[in-house]
């Protein structure tokens, strides 16, 4: 065999075993040494740029112990795609893979919670030569601009939809009153004979709140047990406080909140966003 011959050989040899070393159980190795599987591909070429914000499907293991699910958030995540926090992270990862691929990546675990987790104490469930798992499906991206623009538009059509069903709802039941400058119907059921409390007074109340379908969220009523709060502190929701501080000892009223002085844009509990509020509520006694 000539000389030139068996160098072409040896080199085809040299090449075959790197690309096994670096395909290891499926995964290819990039340059910065992050380990990754493509499941599925789109076929797009577009790739998502750092700070664009990432809609995305998540499950992590630590030597293959499920640690997280997005499935249990009921909703895809979204984050903005990181700057790369070490050489071979996940961020590396999802900046590889074009909307509509899933795929998995391999990253040592010591370098994820402390540089991206952020972790003081390793917990002792991470020893070291731990590697964690990704598996992400990409399933949209966009630049924080149109992402900004696009909860905004949202926001809107829901908060519209809030004042439309808080206004249907009003007419429904025939109230009368009209609403304070801050947009609380203050419904008087039982006129009050004790003291008018003062911002920075301890009050106890009874109530029963409900959604405006009737859905009812929380009552103190049911677990016989009233609710004791400073007025005018911030330790209630906004309509709790300026409803309760027009009401004397052992008044009953119904007071309806209109979103913004409930919980607001976020969802709380059995409470869905933009959401407006009813409350049955008793003004018990001011505690001395």
């Amino acid at each position: 065999m000539k000389l030139k011959q068996l160098i072409l050989l040896l080199a085809f040899a040299l090449i075959l075993t790197l690309q096994a070393c670096s395909q290891i159980g499926g995964y290819s190795t990039s340059p910065t040494g992050l380990k990754y599987n493509f499941i599925k591909g789109s076929g797009k070429d577009v790739k998502p740029q750092v700070s664009d914000i990432v809609t995305v499907k998540m499950d992590y293991f630590i030597n293959d112990s499920l640690l997280f699910s997005s499935n249990k958030l009921g909703k895809p995540m979204q984050f903005p795609l990181n700057p790369v926090a070490f050489k071979g992270d996940f961020f590396e990862g999802i900046s590889m893979m074009s909307a509509g691929d899933s795929a998995s990546f391999i990253c040592p675990a010591d370098s994820v919670f402390l540089r991206i987790f952020r972790v003081k104490q390793m917990p002792p469930f991470v020893v070291p030569g731990s590697t964690m798992r990704f598996e992400i499906s990409l399933d949209s991206f966009m630049t924080k601009k149109d992402f900004e623009e696009s909860k905004l538009a949202e926001a809107t059509v829901l908060q519209q939809s809030s004042d439309k069903r808080l206004k249907d709802y009003i007419k429904e039941k025939g109230i009368t009153v009209e609403p304070l400058a801050s947009g609380l119907y203050y419904v008087e059921k039982q006129k009050g004979t004790g003291n008018l409390p003062k911002h920075g007074e301890k009050i106890r109340v009874h109530y029963r709140g409900t959604l405006l379908d009737g859905t009812q969220f929380d009552a103190s009523y049911d677990r016989n047990q009233p609710f004791d709060f400073v007025l005018g502190m911030g330790q209630v929701i906004r309509g709790w406080d300026e409803g309760l501080s027009l009401m004397h000892e052992g008044g009953k009223a119904t007071l309806i909140l209109p979103y913004n002085l409930a919980y607001g844009e976020r969802a709380t509990g059995q409470i869905p966003p933009f959401s407006p509020l009813v409350f049955e509520v008793e003004l018990i006694e001011i505690i001395k």
